[in-house]
């Protein structure tokens, strides 16, 4: 009888999408054609979320690894490409992911050459091995994070509210020119219109 193991690990849901790409590309270069890699996502891996427990299927994984296409379109990995959890509404930062250890893959291995990938795609060897600046990655944490898209949606929509209600009640709106009205003297010998 034998006993089956997993190797579990847990992702941040803004990088689910780059490690899967990842962990696809470690599977093509151990020699796994397109469907032998989906036999083996169906299989061997799994993923839920740590708050609100949705699970996600190795299926719906290898989908998210791929490029963006309609045979592949659904809600959840949808919401998985955003860096969103695949239940809408749920907050959380973070998937539980399982792999089945069963012999065929040595899925330790792969998880190893896949983040070796990850850190070749984000540093390649030419480029230089400077550190971004703080400013950048505050930059983008506040376009990219779930409540800073709220926090902007709410602020552009007082403003427009604000302009709207300024426009309504006659005011002038900054930074828009009010038409000027210009006054004509009649030229001499004629006369002026009553």
């Amino acid at each position: 009888m034998s006993q089956e193991t997993a190797i579990v690990r847990q992702e941040e849901i803004r990088k689910l999408e780059g490690f899967c790409r990842a962990l696809a590309e470690a599977l093509r270069r151990g020699g796994l054609g397109p469907e032998n890699a989906l036999a083996a996502w169906r299989a061997g891996v799994a993923a839920e979320c740590t708050r609100c427990g949705i699970s996600v299927s190795g299926d719906e994984l290898f989908a998210l690894s791929q490029p963006p296409a309609a045979e592949h379109a659904s809600a959840k990995i949808g919401r998985l490409r955003l860096g969103d959890c695949a239940r809408s509404g749920c907050e959380s930062y973070h998937y539980q992911l399982t792999f089945k250890v069963d012999g065929e893959l040595d899925w330790a291995g792969l998880l190893l050459q896949a983040a070796a990938i990850k850190q070749e795609q984000e540093h390649p060897a030419g480029s230089s091995a400077v550190q971004r600046p703080v400013g950048s990655s505050l930059a983008r944490l506040l376009w990219t994070s779930r409540r800073a898209r709220r926090l902007w949606t709410a602020l552009a929509a007082v403003l427009l509210l604000l302009l709207i209600r300024q426009w309504y009640l006659g005011g002038r709106i900054p930074l828009i020119r009010e038409p000027e009205h210009f006054r004509v003297d009649p030229a001499p010998g004629e006369e002026a219109a009553p």
